[in-house]
């Protein structure tokens, strides 16, 4: 399988995870209460970034600066990142499992999972709280904090909130009339552990709310009219491209019916199915398992960071709304 977690030269894939085995097998389990230093190592990220002038050369292979313009690469293979202004800031991966130590030791949060995408070009680490609520008898969901920066100006670094699912490991995020559960900081601005900590309101129960909103989804029915109208909608959003006229003829609307009508994992739970809670867990089963991408990691860096996440957040907002 075609995958875009970083592999190195020797087979290595810098990715470590405690639990169950993730959905690509690939990279090192870990017992929980693993140090730091153990956690950096086997998740491949015991590199750091260094940056140095850009130079380019005529045609007498003469050298000349291109002045305020750094190249960006990794200190164990050189590995180029991207191409950067001098004021552009710099988040070590040792600094985002700081972060996570910090957590670790303030809140007692675990470590769930760390590693890179696309040779180190995007790295992140996801965080267990402990806090798991029913939004039905059955149908656990649980908080998790993640952390992510890129090296090749893809993303700034994000901290944000996380929802799981727990029958299906569908990532669900609250709606976006909450902001106080993401953090952005953009790569202009230092990286500094405890205003983000203090932006993202970790001390403050968010959790709680996001439940509120879900058992509300999961005692409203949807029938086939307002199916139609919110997936109108959704598909018609400015972060979906959709070209058919007759909606019904679309392939996203075409398999989030057939997830919701009782395809999805999860469907069996009792009182959930053709409620928003199920039309919720249809779309982001969608989107994280079975939207169109080049391969699972890329999907992966859809469904967290990218239209996946957008889509996901634009379902929560309609159907709350409607």
């Amino acid at each position: 399988m075609a995958h875009q977690l970083t592999t190195r030269e020797n087979g290595f894939v810098e990715i470590a995870w405690t639990g169950e085995t993730p959905w690509h097998g690939l990279g090192q389990k870990l017992e929980e209460g693993a140090d730091m230093e153990t956690w950096r190592k086997s998740a491949g990220l015991d590199w750091q970034i260094e940056r140095k002038n850009v130079h380019y050369y005529d045609d007498n292979g003469n050298a000349h600066p291109f002045e305020g313009q750094h190249v960006l690469y990794r200190s164990d293979n050189n590995d180029p990142m991207s191409v950067v202004s001098k004021r552009y800031k710099i988040v070590q991966p040792a600094e985002v499992l700081d972060f996570f130590n910090k957590l670790i030791e303030r809140q007692g949060y675990k470590l769930h999972t760390a590693g890179s995408l696309k040779s180190g070009k995007r790295i992140w680490a996801l965080a267990e709280t402990g806090k798991v609520a029913e939004v039905l008898n059955g149908d656990p969901v649980a908080k998790y904090i993640l952390l992510a920066t890129s090296y090749d100006k893809g993303m700034a670094t994000t901290a944000r909130e996380t929802n799981i699912r727990v029958v299906c490991a569908n990532t669900i995020a609250m709606a976006d009339r909450d902001k106080s559960n993401v953090v952005s900081i953009p790569h202009s601005t230092n990286f500094i552990a405890d205003s983000v900590y203090d932006q993202l309101g970790i001390t403050v129960d968010t959790f709680g709310l996001f439940i509120e909103q879900t058992k509300t989804l999961a005692s409203k029915q949807v029938n086939a009219k307002s199916f139609d109208t919110f997936m109108a909608h959704l598909l018609n959003s400015k972060y979906y491209e959709m070209n058919e006229k007759d909606i019904t003829k679309n392939r996203a609307y075409k398999k989030i019916l057939e997830l919701f009508d009782g395809g999805a994992i999860g469907s069996d739970i009792a009182g959930i199915r053709g409620t928003r809670w199920q039309l919720l867990n249809a779309v982001t089963e969608y989107v994280d398992h079975h939207a169109p991408n080049r391969n699972n990691d890329a999907r992966l860096d859809s469904a967290w960071f990218r239209q996946g996440s957008n889509l996901k957040n634009d379902a929560m907002n309609l159907l709350l709304a409607a």
